[in-house]
């Protein structure tokens, strides 16, 4: 499984992408850092690295994609990967994460890792989109 992998930020500082995966095993989560690097690739951005990885499949993972914009305000996307397949979607926007598709389980995970993050969240939307 090819995942895109991003951090990286404008000259002038005002814009920034990062991107992170994490583990989740049972209860447990730690950030992936033993992937392999299919190839180096030019980021959105000039400062900063960009690379596809290529994730092995028979682990839940969660890819974690921010955005920063000039007003400081910071939106993404939060997918988790269960075994090659997605298994829930979430955004992020002014401080909520939003249930797109999937299943709930992995909201409580997703939470904790915000947490250990210290990206606040001040709601949680686990109602299904239609």
């Amino acid at each position: 499984m090819e995942i895109y992998l991003e951090n990286s930020k404008s000259k002038s500082g005002k814009h920034a992408i990062r991107t992170l995966i994490y583990v989740i095993e049972g209860d447990n989560f730690y950030e992936f850092k033993s992937f392999k690097i299919k190839k180096q690739i030019q980021g959105i951005y000039r400062v900063g690295e960009a690379q596809l990885v290529d994730l092995p499949n028979d682990k839940t993972f969660v890819y974690i994609y921010l955005i920063k914009n000039i007003k400081n305000r910071v939106k993404g996307k939060v997918i988790v990967y269960n075994n090659g397949q997605i298994g829930l979607v979430m955004n992020y926007r002014k401080l909520k994460l939003k249930l797109i598709k999937g299943d709930r389980r992995y909201a409580e995970i997703i939470k904790k890792i915000f947490d250990k993050l210290n990206i606040p969240i001040k709601n949680m939307n686990l109602k299904e989109v239609k």
